[in-house]
């Protein structure tokens, strides 16, 4: 039973690893030079970057997929535990150290106010529950139809939880200061949302960051994704690399194989495409096979933002500043909608994310320099900004904007230097509008309202990647494998091996 898997990203190289630990043959084509995707990385000069996600959740899951393919995740990486997990640097100056360290967290929370330590203790233990309610049934599990989610003792167990109520209220119930509202919500917008917007239900991210801590890959993102590729390569996958396809062959209903780049047809029983689901779907798909994934249902739908990217070789380092720190300008309290989408360039005071990966993996770096990784939310190419015009002054405001992290005078420092715009993301990462976060997280778009990894155009055809279920990040994409596993064994079951020979 031979398996074509279109990209060699994270989930395109999870879902490998179980196919192929199922017994079925799996083949990997892939574009670039290297694997991972969004996340292979580049280099410039003895600068190493990564440029895809930066934040490690949760090992357990990194655990058991390499588990239940027999293999040790242990033996192809290394995780570097940090801490604090992240800073959060607010509008008026003042700042807050999200960390697992609870009892150091609550101290932390004493000096916003004398009641808050004992609210989020009432907050933590209210979602060791919701841990249990919440992460198998519906982030760990496969999909189900609509009416599969209202099974009567799943409803009665998630409704103390208010999952109606947005995420900004979930916090504010809690935390009457505003400033932590928004830093225990600052990940909505990896969402594609504001907290106002974003259901409540994912406070459950927040949680999983505090109970299981924020890890770094030793040798970043980019040596994850070749640990999930020397694992791929000991279950028997092979990844070909610089092979682009050009389309699915799909004849009678069925997808049939791949109609490569160069030519050439490679029969296949089943297609598994791991690539940005807007720009597969108009590319990789010939029409009569696209299902209801037209044009119109595309232009109906919401997706994220997009981000303005620094990406600088400096020659200092910065060892008392964390790894992850984020600055949330008084900008983020805006909800008129063109802003709380960030559907509008903040030319005047954006917030932003600032990676300093060197203090925990030098490696990345010669020795006494640093790599820094800049994230600014951005608009999708819905919303056009003139980037040709926009581009060189947005970097200086940035480079200016870092003093506000500790980061000062940094524009002196730097040695090589690159920038993306949602331009970039679009043309070289084949991100469809530059969004990157893909499809955001709405209730219209959650769960089963959101593309099935089956294709519903053609037999045979799956998805993997943030569109499908249970949506963008790491994490959740790792868990989607399992349920695209899940799906392929149900259309074309195939004998599991009997055991698995690897060599280290």
């Amino acid at each position: 039973m031979k398996t074509l898997i279109v990209g060699a990203g994270p989930g395109g190289m999870a879902t490998a690893m179980r196919l192929a630990a199922a017994g079925y043959q799996v083949a990997i084509y892939e574009a670039a030079d290297r694997v991972g995707g969004r996340m292979r990385g580049f280099e410039l000069g003895d600068y190493a970057f990564d440029t895809g996600p930066t934040i490690l959740q949760v090992p357990r899951v990194y655990e058991e997929l390499f588990g239940a393919c027999g293999l040790d995740a242990y033996d192809y990486i290394k995780l570097i535990r940090l801490e604090p997990n992240t800073r959060i640097a607010f509008w008026d100056g003042t700042h807050l150290d999200l960390t697992s360290n609870i009892p150091a967290f609550k101290e932390q929370l004493a000096r916003f106010g004398p009641d808050l330590s004992a609210a989020f203790e009432r907050w933590y233990i209210e979602h060791l529950r919701k841990d249990k309610v919440g992460y198998g049934p519906y982030l760990g599990t496969p999909v189900r139809p609509p009416l599969g989610y209202l099974k009567p003792d799943e409803v009665a167990a998630a409704l103390p939880f208010r999952p109606w109520e947005s995420l900004y209220d979930h916090f504010k119930r809690f935390f009457p200061d505003e400033r932590l509202v928004y830093a225990l919500a600052y990940q909505a917008k990896y969402l594609g949302m504001h907290p106002t917007a974003c259901s409540s239900v994912f406070s459950l991210v927040t949680f999983l960051e505090f109970h299981y801590g924020i890890w770094h890959p030793e040798g970043g993102f980019r040596a994850l994704a070749r640990a999930l590729a020397r694992a791929a390569e000991d279950l028997g996958v092979d990844i070909h690399l610089r092979r682009p396809v050009r389309q699915v062959i799909v004849e009678e209903g069925r997808a049939r194989g791949l109609l490569m780049a160069d030519g050439e047809r490679i029969a296949g029983d089943a297609v598994v495409i791991n690539a940005d689901f807007g720009h597969a779907v108009q590319t990789l798909l010939p029409a009569h096979a696209r299902g209801p994934y037209t044009d119109r249902w595309l232009n109906r739908k919401e997706f994220s933002c997009s981000t303005f990217m620094l990406y600088l070789g400096v020659n200092r380092r910065w060892e008392h500043l964390p790894h992850h720190q984020l600055y949330l300008s008084e900008h983020i309290r805006r909800t008129d909608p063109l802003w709380a989408k960030s559907a509008v360039l903040d030319v005047d005071d954006p917030s932003f994310y600032v990676c300093n990966p060197t203090i925990v993996d030098p490696a990345n770096a010669p020795e006494g320099h640093s790599t820094l990784f800049v994230l600014v939310p951005v608009p999708n190419l819905r919303y056009p900004v003139d980037w040709a015009a926009q581009a060189r002054p947005y970097r200086d405001l940035i480079l200016r904007q870092m003093a506000k992290l500790g980061f000062e005078d940094v524009e002196r420092h730097i040695v090589v230097e690159r920038h993306y715009t949602a331009e970039t993301w679009r043309d070289e990462h084949q991100t469809y509008l530059g969004a990157v976060f893909n499809l955001i997280h709405s209730w219209q778009q959650l769960g089963p309202l959101r593309p099935h990894i089956r294709h519903r155009g053609a037999r045979n055809l799956y998805w993997i990647g943030g569109a499908v279920h249970p949506g963008s990040g790491l994490m959740t994409i790792l868990e989607a494998a399992k349920s695209a596993v899940h799906f392929i064994g149900e259309d074309l079951p195939a004998p599991r091996r009997a055991s698995v020979t690897v060599g280290q």
